[in-house]
Order: C-alpha cells, then structure tokens, then sequence
C-alpha cells in the first residue's frame, strides 16, 4: 500500500514538472485583453487579490499618469535572463505612452525566485534604479519568502505610490501630463493641418486640370469675311485658311517625360521608402519623429506632385499649339493667371526659370523679317497652317515631326516673296542627315527587337541606321538578347526580435525602454 502511495505521488509531481509552461514573450497574456483598467497578468493564478491590485493601479495612473503592469508566471523561456525576457515584454506590449515613455513594469517567475523592474525613460527621474532596488528589498523580497505573493506587490504600489506622489515629485509628474496634453495638442494640430492642406491642395489640383479650350482659340483665329480674309495674307485661299490644327493627342513631348518620370519616380520612391523603412525598422529615424512632422510631409509629397502635374499642363499646352511662338504666348498667358501656384509648390519656381531661358533664346527667332524692298514680313501661325504648304517640302515636314527641326515660314505683304528659316528642334541631336535624301531624319544605331527574350529563350534585335522619311536602312549587325531570369526571394526570416507587435491583445500606450529598472532574487 505504502509503495503505490509513493509512486502516486511520484507520478503526480512528474505530471506537474511536465505540464508546466515556460513562457515566452508572446505566450504571456496582456491585461488589456479584459479592457483598459486591467494591469495586472496572472495566467498561472498565483495571485488571489488580482482586483484588488488591478484598482490599485488603476488608481495611481490616474493619479500620476504612470502605467504600471504587473505580471506574474511560475516560470519562462529558459533561454533568457529575467531582464532580457521583461524587457522584451515591457516593448511587445509598449507599456506608458509614447512620447511619454512613462510606463513600469513588475515581472515576477515564481519558480526562478527571481522579480525585475523595467522603466520607460520617463519614469526613470521620478523611479531611479536604485529607488526601485530599495523598493523590492524592503517589500517584495520579506514577503515572497514567506510566500505571501499579494502583500509584496500591494505594500509596493503603496510606496511606489507615496514616492510619486510627494511633494517633491509632483514638478516631474505635471512634466509628465504636460507631455500628454501636448501630445493631445500635436494631434489634433497635425489632423486639423492635413485636412486643410489636403483641402487647399484638391481645389488646386481641380483648378489646375481645366483643359484649355483648344478650337475656340483656334477658331477665334480664323478669317470669318472676305475682308478679314484679305488683312490676313497669311494663306493663298479659304481652303487653306480653315485648314485647322489636328495634333494628336497621344502625341508626347518632353514636358510630358518630365511629367510621366517624376510621377513614377515619386511612387517607387515612396514605395522603396516605406519598404526599407518597415524590414530595417526604420535605421533609427522614428525614435526622433514626431507627429507634428506630418502636416509638413504631407505638404511636401503633394508640392513635388502638384509641381510634376504643372507639367502635365504645360504638356498638355505644347500639344495644343504647334507654333512655338503661340506655345509661348499660351504659357505666358497661363504663368501670369496661376503665378500664385508657386505658394503651394515653390519647385514651380525651377520650371519658370528653365521656361523664362528657352523663352529669350528664341527673341531673335521670332523677330520680323525685312523682304527685298525692306518691308516687314509677317510669319505663318503653324497653328493654322500645320503642315507648311506650299511653302514645305515633305522632307521638312518629316524633319518637322522628328522634332529636328522647327520652320519658321515669313511672307512678304503682297505674298511675292517668302523666307523659310530653320531651328534645331527638341530632338536635333538624336537624328543626323541622311545619305540617301539628304534630310535629318536618319537615326543612328536604332535598335528594333525581333523576337523577344523569354525566361527559356534568348531573343534577338537588329541593330541599324534608319531614315524615317526615305526608309533607307542600313544594316549594322544583329543583337543577341540575353534570356531573362527570374529573381529569387531572399528566404530572410519574416519577424524580427523584440520588433514585432503582439497579436490584437495588447492596447497600452505605445511606450518603449531604455533599460532601466532594477531586480532581485529572494
């Protein structure tokens, strides 16, 4: 009988050792799972007053604005040191506010007889290190060896509690709760910033994308009457008067490449930005943010796209008009109403500055021409007469449209004597004279794919020098295009140590330690 009493008992401290838990860091519950006034986490029910010191320290962040959590376990992950498990638990739950940082903790393993402090740097100044050793010498240590678990922690929070409100610490505690109410303050001032940025800038944007009204101007142009017709002289005939601008609209031009680079830049910038940011934990640079900062962002991520979207405009102006000359009047036109978009993005300065250059290199372009009897010559609104006739021959208007060249085309008064004048164009330097019809429309080493590259196959190009308004072509050499490779993932670990955000349990105030805080064993 005696023997099958002594290997029962064997047996049913074997099953306990056995069933014991060795918790880690997410394994631990947060009081907070229960709602905000819980501070307390006794998985192992080793407490029996947990209401009692939940109300306790209740009591003293109301009365101190200190978040204290208190958290008690039989034992945890054998692979760490009671400060190294606290304190990732002190960050996973991120006890105080942030900002604040004015957060404690107690953790205490039963069966290690070993307790910890861990302190948010704002409490570090009311609770020094060896203020909170003194405190677990005198209450939690006598208590625990006579394992009265409840009566340590309690007398604790009483001294804790007396400490933090003396006379002597209120300054430090007022400190605390002004950093609250600023914070409150930062919020609500960031919120309200963002909402009439985001406001001012959306009527901005709204104004900015009204379309120029194309065929009015152009129609406003044209000669309606034989007599205005005649004062005119800038056609033979009414046929080729209302002979209208037709530019296609797909057709781009280097504001629109601005445009479209800036805009893509942007998105991969943010993009690759907010990636490094979250899988290096930010090299740092939120220790120091502040939320204040983010009516400031907000204004500079939409100035840089307003800036990117007045080119989008400008592009949209270039292929209204044809002509250089009403291209240059319409963006004046255009300047001088909406100058005030420099208040909302200063980078627009940049672009008036490279406008205003263009615009004075072409003073001489645009300046009259005296005919054989030194008489003023007029020129040719391309916008009315797109394609230069007659005065244009096809391989200038293939020049024309390769953006090699520009032609200014002036007419005497009685239309006996005409001059044609060519400028080097956007594209002047991507194209050279051709052999065959002596235009610049040859291009150099133009590489056209053949068969494309596959993740299996490698594709082919030919390589050549080729005039777009003659066609001739001559063969340079084919091109091997190497096969494409799939790129492979880096198989880094998905979670990174002490960084990683509990489950939707945790609800304390974001706060964060630097290591203080003190412990002991009994």
């Amino acid at each position: 009988m005696k023997k099958s009493i002594i290997i029962l008992t064997i047996l049913l401290i074997g099953l306990n050792t056995f069933a014991q838990q060795y918790y880690t860091v997410k394994e631990i519950p947060s009081p907070k799972i229960k709602g905000q006034d819980y501070f307390v986490s006794n998985p192992d029910g080793i407490l029996s007053k947990v209401e009692s010191i939940n109300h306790k320290l209740f009591q003293l962040e109301q009365q101190t604005k200190i978040e204290f959590a208190v958290v008690v376990v039989n034992n945890f992950d054998e692979d760490f040191e009671d400060f190294e498990f606290a304190k990732a638990l002190f960050d996973q739950w991120g006890i105080g506010k942030a900002g604040s940082n004015n957060g404690l903790l107690l953790f205490i393993a039963k069966d290690r007889k070993k307790y910890r402090f861990i302190s948010g740097s704002g409490v570090e100044g009311l609770l020094p290190d060896v203020v909170l050793k003194q405190i677990g010498q005198r209450n939690l240590v006598p208590a625990f060896r006579e394992g009265k678990y409840d009566e340590g922690i309690i007398n604790t929070i009483n001294e804790i509690n007396y400490k933090l409100t003396n006379p002597q610490s209120k300054a430090e505690i007022q400190s605390l709760i002004s950093q609250e109410k600023k914070k409150s303050f930062d919020w609500k001032f960031a919120l309200g910033s963002s909402m009439l940025i985001i406001l001012l800038f959306f009527i901005v944007f709204k104004l900015v994308n009204k379309k120029s009204k194309k065929t009015e101007d152009l129609n406003s142009k044209l000669p309606k009457t034989a007599t205005e017709i005649k004062k005119n002289k800038q056609l033979k005939n009414v046929k080729k008067i209302k002979k209208v601008l037709k530019i296609d609209q797909t057709n781009r031009n280097g504001y629109d490449a601005v445009s479209t680079k800036g805009c893509a830049g942007i998105f991969f910038f943010v993009f690759f930005s907010i990636f490094i940011l979250v899988f290096s934990g930010g090299f740092g640079l939120f220790e120091h943010f502040s939320i204040t900062y983010i009516p400031v962002i907000l204004y500079i991520i939409l100035a840089i796209g307003l800036f990117f979207r007045y080119y989008a405009y400008i592009a949209n102006i270039r292929r209204d008009h044809f002509d250089d000359e009403n291209f240059f009047e319409a963006v004046k036109e255009f300047h001088a109403k909406k100058w005030w978009l420099i208040i909302f993005s200063p980078l627009i300065i940049i672009a008036l500055i490279i406008h205003a250059t263009k615009r004075v290199k072409t003073f001489n372009r645009f300046k009259p021409l005296f005919d054989s009897r030194n008489k003023g010559m007029f020129r040719l609104d391309r916008d009315i007469n797109l394609e230069g006739e007659p005065f244009l021959s096809k391989g200038q208007r293939a020049e024309e449209l390769n953006q090699a060249y520009d032609y200014d085309i002036w007419q005497s008064e009685d239309q006996k004597e005409h001059l044609v004048k060519a400028w080097p164009a956007e594209k002047y330097d991507q194209f050279t004279e051709c052999p065959n019809c002596k235009f610049r429309t040859y291009q150099l080493n133009k590489k056209e794919t053949i068969k494309a590259a596959t993740y299996s196959n490698s594709g082919q190009a030919k390589l050549s020098n080729v005039c777009s308004f003659c066609d001739h072509v001559e063969f340079i050499k084919w091109i091997t295009l190497a096969q494409l490779v799939r790129s492979s993932s880096s198989g880094g670990s998905s979670s990174s140590g002490g960084s990683s955000s509990s489950s939707s349990s945790g609800s304390f105030g974001g706060g964060r330690s630097s290591g203080g805080g003190a412990g002991g064993s009994w």
